[in-house]
C-alpha cells in the first residue's frame, strides 16, 4: 500500500532519506561536494514537507518552500534506489504540485543538477522548463520552472 504522508522534514524518515540522497549526490559529483543550504534548504524553510511510505516504509521524499508570494520552489525530491522506477517520484511532485496550487502558488521553481539524469527526465516529462544554466566547474546546474494553473 502507497501512502504520501505530510510530515516534519526533521523526522526520522525524512533525515534517512536525505541522507541517502546526499551519499548519492557525493557519489555523482565526488567527494568534494558540500551540501548547502542554498541548494537543499533547512528543515524548517519547508511549508509542506513529505514522504512516500511503500508497504510502511520510506521511500521517497519532497518538499516545498515559499520564494516569494505566488512562487514556490520544490526541494530535496529524492527516492531510494529500491524504490525507483514505480512511479513514486510522480505522485510525489503531483502532490506537492497540487499542496502548492492549495496555497496560492502560480509558479514552481526546482534546482538540480546534470548528473541527476533521471530527475532533468522525470521534471521535463511533467512540463518543467529550463529557467536557466548554471556552470558549476565539473557539472551544470539547472533552474527549472513550472507554471501552476489556477
Amino acid at each position: 500500500m502507497i501512502e504520501l504522508r505530510r510530515e516534519s522534514a526533521d523526522g526520522a524518515a525524512a533525515r534517512t532519506l536525505f541522507a541517502e540522497y546526499m551519499a548519492l549526490v557525493r557519489e555523482r559529483l565526488g567527494p568534494g561536494f558540500e551540501p548547502t543550504a542554498d541548494i537543499f534548504a533547512t528543515e524548517r524553510d519547508f511549508s509542506a514537507f513529505l514522504v512516500v511510505y511503500d508497504d510502511g516504509a520510506p521511500v521517497a521524499c519532497g518538499g516545498l518552500r515559499p520564494v516569494e508570494p505566488g512562487t514556490g520552489e520544490i526541494k530535496r525530491m529524492f527516492v531510494t534506489a529500491s524504490a525507483r522506477r514505480r512511479g513514486h517520484a510522480r505522485r510525489l511532485l503531483g502532490e506537492l504540485e497540487a499542496i502548492a496550487r492549495d496555497a496560492g502558488v502560480r509558479r514552481i521553481l526546482l534546482y538540480t543538477t546534470g548528473v541527476l539524469d533521471e530527475a532533468l527526465r522525470l521534471y521535463a516529462s511533467a512540463g518543467y522548463e529550463r529557467l536557466a544554466t548554471r556552470d558549476a566547474g565539473e557539472r551544470t546546474d539547472f533552474w527549472l520552472e513550472k507554471r501552476l494553473a489556477g
